[in-house]
């Protein structure tokens, strides 16, 4: 059934019909908000337009209508689901819901027109009937149809079913591993190769608390031991034995987050172009007094060298005392060129400032190639306090004319993360914080700390600049928001440093006063787990 607002007449007798029968008739945005509820449905829950449709479900049924939903979205075609309907009452009742997308011209779904018939009274026959055929039409419409992975385990954790998608991205058919527990054949191991307690098992998890999860970045192994990364959503399922089991769907993200990695790469290095100026301006300064003190050296050599010659041509045999004294007299003279206490307090300074030079420069590339580097796609241990110290060192040009840095770094252990992506986040940050204070004028402060809270890292950069705009503070983690002039900002630092720090399980948070300064405070688990 469709419901076109342009089709006139059409549209009368459908709608007129829709008010008519003795069925819930529903039909719904793809979003999921109810744009038409027909008399009956209306009646029924209590619910007209307006409110999302799930709102009218008894709340223990969301979980599986949702997942339901999201296999649908993926190959829109109609289907139906059982599920408890509110009655305005209060009370529920089961139904039976047909959705039927209502696609537009260009092939896309626009809306989904539901039907929902009250079974209440045939919910057990129905029950007894299920039997092979539907568990049959089951698997060979909608597991093997499926693009994503889609498998099913019992309560104890052992397979029972899995889809030809799931079969392929793990290396296993389907007998070989039936019967087997799920966790210790396919996600026993972190991405990184680690091991994964059972106890930290999102699907154990699910089935355990009888909650469902969605959008879960997991790891699974295949058959040959290799890993792979999947975002995956759990459900439990009521196997009928008081034990619930769990249905999870998932999806191979080995190539997005490659992508995601090439990204981020790429965003770095644009940075590193943004701030060329000022790493020339740092490399260009110690390579000056280093050439400096190299010229220097280079004619102090040649003044000592022809003093030398003058004192080894008066060491020559049979000189007359005329001769003699001659060349003692140019030697004294060599001794004045030279300035022999000068180039002795000098000589060793020019070495020392040279090596100290060389080794702003070589710091200095270190940092660039610490920050620059790729990264890999599983996260791994890492030196905060050194990403911040590296961090530090590329920006130096940007923040030393305008700010004085205070480092108060505590005592860290390792944390797991993605290393590569943290150093753009404080990147980020600092060259805020720099830009903030230079906008307020004068020289200020920047202020980044390090402290260990439990099993948290927690990271602030404190700036005393200008403050943001009580107004514009709900909007500055918004994609593309920037306070910036033209041409000054992207607005897209702030949204990275959010979705990465939510990639680790931590947070961001930002408290500012206008005219006085600004704060961000980072959140990480130093185990990578939510605390």
């Amino acid at each position: 059934m469709s419901v076109h607002p342009g089709q006139h007449g059409s549209d009368i007798d459908v709608r007129w019909l829709a008010d008519a029968v003795p069925h819930s008739i529903w039909v719904i945005s793809a979003p999921g908000t109810i744009q038409y509820a027909n008399p009956h449905a209306a009646r029924y829950t209590g619910a007209d337009a307006g409110p999302r449709w799930l709102s009218v479900l008894h709340p223990d049924d969301v979980a599986a209508v949702e997942l339901r939903a999201a296999i649908a979205g993926a190959d829109p075609r109609p289907y139906e689901v059982d599920c408890r309907i509110g009655r305005a009452d209060g009370s529920f009742r089961r139904h039976r819901v047909r959705f039927a997308p209502d696609r537009g011209a260009d092939g896309l779904v626009r809306r989904w027109i539901a039907t929902g018939t009250d079974v209440e009274e045939h919910a057990a026959l129905r029950d007894e009937v299920a039997g092979a055929e539907q568990a049959q039409a089951f698997r060979s419409v909608i597991m093997n149809e499926m693009a994503d992975g889609l498998f099913t385990v019992d309560g104890d954790g052992r397979l029972t079913s899995m889809n030809r998608a799931a079969s392929e991205m793990l290396g296993w058919r389907e007998e070989e591993l039936l019967g087997r527990p799920a966790h210790a054949t396919m996600h026993a191991a972190h991405a990184n190769g680690t091991p994964r307690p059972e106890d930290d098992c999102a699907v154990r998890r699910a089935r355990m608390s009888g909650r469902s999860a969605q959008g879960l970045d997991e790891a699974f192994t295949r058959k040959d031991g290799s890993t792979f990364v999947v975002t995956c959503s759990i459900a439990p399922l009521d196997v009928g034995d008081g034990r619930p089991g769990a249905v999870i769907t998932f999806r191979d993200m080995t190539e997005v987050r490659r992508a995601e990695l090439e990204h981020r790469h790429a965003q770095k290095l644009e940075s590193l172009g943004q701030l060329s100026a000022g790493l020339a301006h740092e490399i260009n300064t110690p390579i000056q007094f280093v050439g400096d003190n190299t010229r220097f050296l280079a004619d102090s050599y040649q003044d000592m060298l022809d003093l030398l010659r003058t004192y080894r041509e008066c060491l020559a045999p049979d000189l007359g005392e005329l001769e003699w004294a001659e060349r003692i007299r140019r030697a004294q003279a060599a001794e004045v060129k030279a300035d022999i206490d000068y180039l002795v307090d000098e000589i060793p300074a020019a070495v020392s400032q040279s090596l100290e030079g060389i080794e702003r420069v070589a710091s200095l590339v270190r940092a660039m190639k610490s920050f620059s580097h790729k990264g890999s796609a599983a996260p791994a241990a890492a030196d905060l306090n050194e990403a911040v110290r590296t961090t530090l060192t590329i920006a130096r040009n940007e923040v030393k004319y305008v700010a004085d840095v205070v480092l108060e770094l505590g005592e860290l252990p390792p944390v797991l993360c993605h290393l590569g992506d943290m150093n753009q986040v404080f990147l980020n940050l600092l060259v805020n914080a720099a830009d903030a204070v230079k906008e307020k004028g004068g020289r200020g402060e920047i202020r980044i700390s390090s402290a260990l809270e439990g099993s948290t890292a927690v990271i602030a950069f404190a700036d005393n600049g200008t403050g943001i705009a009580e107004h514009v503070q709900p909007s500055i983690f918004d994609q593309f928001f920037t306070t910036k002039d033209v041409g000054k900002g992207t607005g897209q630092g702030l949204p990275l440093a959010r979705a990465v720090l939510e990639k680790h399980g931590g947070s961001i948070e930002m408290s500012s006063t206008p005219g006085e300064g600004t704060v961000f405070t980072l959140r990480l688990p130093i185990d990578g787990k939510p605390a």
